[in-house]
């Protein structure tokens, strides 16, 4: 222990605060270093990411204690940016460096800490913090009234049937069969989303397109007819305000629909496309390579052909004053859902968010980024989502992929450092808006992938015809209230991907959007989520407080939540035995709605819910 370099900060990184820091922020700098090394000096070395600039800084030496040398840095910056550091060591012969991982001192460069630096003046909206946020696949969730028929798609009439998963002849699976779901449909369950807690609606893409799925963006001007009117929208919005929810769009600006106002590739509307002739308006916004049928596309799926997000016409076009971005602002949306991300150029995303943010400062601006965006490199580009100028926070899935680990396998060593990691590196105001889900469109059913069998890489028929059977269902649900305990307490907002609360299963696309089964719910599991809500809602701990790990060994991950008021304590035990722990004060027990004090004992599978306030 002696011979330990350490510091008297927590976090592990060597410097308060620990976190994110705004521009012109203090940040110190400790480390305590044996006397027996024979160090003479210690300097701080800041690597600046954009410009790969080394900046090293002689530290102040602070007296020695325990016979440790404290050395300390106070510095500020002035640039936004990531920056990087470690600390070199000197002695009267020889150089050596400290840098994190705990991997002792080395002769060579050694990994670095990361270091966020955000814009001081960098906001986000204070109405979703604490809230909770609800995911829907507008086909899939609920109908009401006639739904306007289009040609060459395929009307359902079994709600809850198998989607068509099958390629047709050519190979092609086509996404055109629908199930009736509408706006109307989402107005008419308003009551039951709110008994949720939810306080956002979190809609996939609404605007006219071709397939169920609404990702071959159309027109952006126009609700789908068969999801509704615009009257429609309006409506939704003001019925969900009623509520205390808003609602916020996908907005899919990457690519657009081969068969689209735009591309026009069917010739099915009177505008000409960019396929069709290039005097089309539109033509500069694709990429040709041997016009007409050769053009890059998303994934080279050639129903997606690839916009060009530099065109300075389409940027206006979605970017400007009166453009798709402001104007579902004006009709009554609260922000938007950026698909795909990663793929847009920064000034196209700066520009939308400056967009929104003159049209409706407090509207909400979040990117679908699957890795840590702080430090993400895309397409060979550092992205800079989280630093005041482009997104207000992320969807998490580094927190759903811990989480489903930790309960199915028991990682909680792995969870800790991913929660930990996370809040060490984005903007507090980030992390408070933070998307925290447990499943999307895009991967299985939360159930499945905590209960089912693995079938992520097997064949569609397999995974058409697999389901839980009624043992394996069980254990899932109990599995599912551990993992929603922690998404609803951890720091960020838990997003609720519509029928996880009704306990649906199915394995990835088009099976993990499948039809909501009204009169079919789990009740145990909606009971379960509308119990959490209630309580997230009545805890202001849960908008701003800070977060704290109390343990996370043997299967065991315990922390706190704490404001200046209240102080919540979370625990899921992964284990077969019993975990011990002394409770200091008087809590209640929120789950069992009774008094704890004195000794508690966290349940072998068990979990446990305290507040004191």
């Amino acid at each position: 222990m002696e011979n330990r370099i350490c510091s008297r900060f927590e976090g592990g990184n060597f410097r308060h605060p620990s976190g994110a820091v705004p521009t012109h922020a203090s940040i110190l700098f400790e480390i305590e270093v044996p006397r027996f090394y024979g160090f003479k000096e210690v300097s701080l070395v800041v690597i600046n990411d954009r410009t790969h600039q080394y900046h090293r800084l002689k530290m102040d030496w602070k007296g020695m204690e325990c016979g440790r040398d404290i050395y300390e840095l106070d510095i500020e910056i002035d640039d936004v940016g990531l920056y990087w550091y470690y600390f070199q060591l000197e002695s009267v012969t020889e150089v050596q460096y400290f840098g994190m991982h705990d991997t002792g001192i080395s002769e060579t460069e050694p990994p670095s800490w990361q270091l966020t630096v955000y814009d001081k003046e960098f906001t986000t909206p204070d109405w979703i913090k604490g809230g909770i946020f609800y995911h829907i696949f507008v086909d899939r969730f609920a109908r009401v009234g006639k739904t306007m028929l289009k040609d060459d798609i395929f009307l359902r009439d079994d709600w809850g049937g198998l989607p068509t998963y099958k390629p047709n002849e050519e190979g092609v699976v086509l996404n055109n069969d629908f199930f009736g779901g509408n706006l109307k449909g989402i107005i008419n369950k308003l009551d039951y989303i709110h008994s949720l807690g939810v306080t956002c609606l979190y809609l996939s893409p609404i605007f006219e397109a071709y397939s169920n799925h609404k990702y071959d963006t159309g027109d952006f001007t126009k609700i789908d007819p068969m999801f509704g009117k615009l009257a429609d929208f309006h409506r939704l919005c003001k019925e969900a305000e009623k509520r205390g929810i808003r609602v916020i769009l996908d907005g899919v600006f990457n690519h657009v629909g081969s068969d689209s106002v735009y591309f026009n590739k069917k010739g099915r509307y009177e505008e000409i496309g960019a396929y069709q002739s290039k005097a089309s308006p539109y033509f500069s916004w694709f990429k040709f390579i041997d016009y007409p049928d050769d053009y890059e596309s998303w994934w080279g799926i050639k129903t997606l052909p690839s916009v060009n997000e530099e065109e300075l016409t389409y940027v206006d076009f979605i970017t400007g004053k009166h453009g798709v971005a402001s104007r579902w602002l004006e009709e009554g949306a609260s922000g938007w859902r950026l698909d795909v991300v990663d793929e847009l150029p920064d000034p196209f995303i700066e520009k939308i968010r400056k967009v929104m943010k003159s049209s409706q400062p407090d509207s909400l601006l979040i990117g679908e980024v699957w890795e840590d965006a702080s430090n993400k490199i895309a397409y060979g580009h550092r992205k800079s989502y989280l630093l005041g100028k482009q997104l207000d926070s992320v969807m998490n899935y580094p927190f759903m992929n811990a989480i489903i680990e930790f309960v199915r396998n028991g990682e909680a060593e792995q969870l800790d450092t991913v929660v930990t990691s996370i809040l060490q590196n984005y903007p507090m105001c980030v992390v408070e808006c933070l998307m925290n889900m447990l499943g999307t469109h895009d991967t299985q059913r939360i159930l499945t992938a905590l209960g089912g069998k693995d079938l992520s890489h097997a064949p569609k028929e397999e995974q058409a015809d697999t389901c839980m059977t009624k043992s394996e269902r069980q254990v899932a649900i109990q599995l599912l209230k551990m993992a929603s305990l922690l998404q609803m307490t951890l720091p960020g907002v838990p997003c609720i991907y519509y029928g996880d609360e009704a306990g649906m299963e199915g394995y990835n696309d088009p099976f993990n959007r499948r039809c909501f089964p009204w009169g079919h719910e789990e009740r145990e599991l909606v009971e379960w989520y509308q119990m959490l809500g209630a309580i997230r809602k009545d805890w202001t701990v849960f908008k701003e407080g800070e977060y704290e790990t109390i343990y996370s060994k043997e299967r065991v991950y315990l922390f706190q939540r704490t404001d200046g008021t209240e102080k919540v304590v979370i625990g899921v035990n992964r284990s077969e035995e019993p975990f011990r722990m002394d409770v200091e004060n008087e809590y209640r027990d929120l789950l069992e709605s009774k008094t704890v004090t004195g000794e508690y004992v966290l349940q072998p599978n068990g979990v446990c819910f305290l507040g004191t306030r």
